[in-house]
């Protein structure tokens, strides 16, 4: 089964957040659909597919996954009294979107610092 084959990029998805995904099996190929909260979450599943196939060379993989561009974020200051989601709010996107997009400078949901730059993904 292609699953089997690909279930770390299946899991890394997952982990990562990716929104409406959906993976189906058919004809000797795996598609793996979904929309990845910034161009950098989608890079990563991106590496782990190299990682796989370095060459790219099985034909088995179709991946299909959306993200904003990286200049349609926008970075915002934390302020003191600031939530993640609390700032979600103001922006109209989750506090896991957020999260997520921010895994790189957070590494726990429940803190973040005055002064700390954020990436806000487009909703």
């Amino acid at each position: 089964m292609l699953v089997d084959k690909y279930q770390t990029l299946i899991d890394l998805a997952n982990n990562l957040g990716i929104a409406d995904l959906v993976v189906n099996e058919g004809d000797d190929v795996l598609h793996i659909d979904g929309t990845a909260p910034s161009a950098e979450v989608k890079q990563e599943l991106w590496d782990e597919y190299a990682r796989i196939d370095p060459d790219f060379r099985a034909g088995d993989l179709v991946l299909n996954v959306n993200a904003p561009e990286s200049d349609s974020s926008t970075t915002y200051t934390v302020q003191s009294g600031d939530s993640l989601s609390k700032i979600g709010a103001n922006y109209g996107v989750s506090w896991q979107q957020i999260f997520e997009a921010n895994r790189d400078k957070i590494d726990n949901p429940d803190v973040i610092h005055p002064g700390q730059e954020i990436v806000i993904p487009q909703k």
